[in-house]
């Protein structure tokens, strides 16, 4: 089996795998901007990677909040 499946199948609880999960996909979205403005040409705008790494922070942020409400209610009322 795969370490990512392993993962997913793994007991932790959902608020932190969703988590975990929105953080690599913000890390992923910015990574390319990030590779290009460090090594890229100079004086070039890329501007469908600012917009990728936008959308990606902003939804990644939201899933990490609500990750997080998740992970409260978990340890609130679900007790393992």
């Amino acid at each position: 089996m795969n370490p990512i499946g392993d993962f997913y199948r793994s007991d932790l609880r959902t608020g932190l795998k969703i988590v975990f999960t929105c953080l690599v996909i913000g890390i992923l979205s910015a990574a390319p901007l990030w590779l290009v403005a460090t090594f890229g040409p100079e004086g070039t705008t890329p501007t469908a990677l600012a917009l990728v790494a936008m959308f990606g922070t902003i939804f990644a942020g939201l899933g990490a909040v609500i990750g997080t409400v998740w992970l409260i209610i978990e340890l609130i009322f679900i007790r393992k």
